[in-house]
């Protein structure tokens, strides 16, 4: 496997600075034209989240415009590139714990690119992004960046090691369930991947995942809803998806955050029970395997 490095690329960013600075519409058209918007622009066209994609500029011109509107945020913006430059990059320490929930040969080839005004972090194929300007990293602490890059790059690891990703374009339960399995594995790593040096930094109670991790009642209740509707789609494969489906899996997904939170407590279930090489080994294999670990561990019926 290559050597190489994981890329942290600014210029993205950077040139959003000059932008809003500037207000030269150039600005834009540059970029448009970065490998970071390929990587964002792409993620869009896939997961179709409303932003225009008709082409890159638009998309650009959709994200970083009226300019008045972001041009306020700027001097957070310009400090969330200082502090991500010294504290993500040049100690490297995104990379190196994300690399402690990988399988050990694995090795970064992509890039974390950091951006502004996407959601607030992504990964599409080998690279994932940053969104300096999300209102998390603006109103809280910066180290809330380092987390969620910890979160994003190892989505990055976990995609190219699957080999692929889920597409909505679903018919069945069958379907649908694959696609839980699926998130509750990545998000429940990326989530799990960060818990640790949430831990040592003291900042566990800064996220509400990681408060609901800690609250053991709200726990058993998330994970009971988690599998009420995990069962749903796994036990009538052949029904055919319906309205009330997609609501079943909708409303407990975004606020509650079932895939990260109890996905977050089955990795860490299996962490401590069958160990980190065993964890990180069910990343290759069908996330089914995933669950299935631990509802045997918890006789999960």
């Amino acid at each position: 496997m290559s050597i190489m490095k994981l890329v942290y690329d600014f210029t993205f960013a950077e040139l959003v600075i000059k932008f809003l600075e500037t207000a030269n519409i150039d600005c834009l058209n540059k970029i448009s034209e970065l490998d970071a918007t390929e990587h964002i622009f792409n993620h869009a066209l896939r997961f179709n989240n409303g932003i225009s994609t008709d082409s890159k500029l638009k998309f650009i011109t959709s994200l970083l415009t009226p300019i008045d509107k972001h041009k306020e945020f700027l001097p957070c913006i310009i400090r969330n590139i200082e502090y991500a430059k010294e504290h993500i990059a040049n100690h490297n320490i995104v990379e190196k714990t994300a690399l402690e929930f990988l399988p050990e040969d694995f090795s970064f080839l992509g890039s974390l690119f950091f951006t502004v005004g996407y959601d607030i972090g992504v990964a599409f194929g080998n690279n994932c992004s940053l969104n300096l300007a999300h209102p998390i990293f603006l109103k809280r602490d910066m180290s809330e960046m380092k987390y969620y890059a910890i979160h994003e790059l190892h989505h990055a690891g976990f995609i190219v090691l699957k080999g692929f990703m889920p597409s909505f374009e679903i018919s069945n339960r069958k379907e649908m369930a694959c696609i839980i399995e699926y998130l509750t594995h990545l998000e429940g790593m990326g989530t799990y991947a960060a818990l640790s040096i949430r831990e040592r930094e003291g900042a566990m109670n800064t996220d509400n995942d990681y408060i609901s991790l800690q609250d053991q009642n709200l726990l058993d209740s998330l994970i009971k809803e988690y599998f009420d509707i995990y069962r749903h789609f796994k036990d009538n494969p052949n029904k055919t998806l319906r309205e009330e489906d997609w609501q079943k899996i909708g409303i407990p997904s975004d606020i509650k955050r079932l895939w990260y939170v109890v996905g977050a407590h089955i990795a860490r279930t299996i962490d401590y029970r069958k160990g980190r090489t065993y964890l990180t080994k069910l990343i290759s294999q069908p996330s089914e395997n995933f669950i299935k670990t631990f509802m045997d561990f918890e006789h999960v019926i």
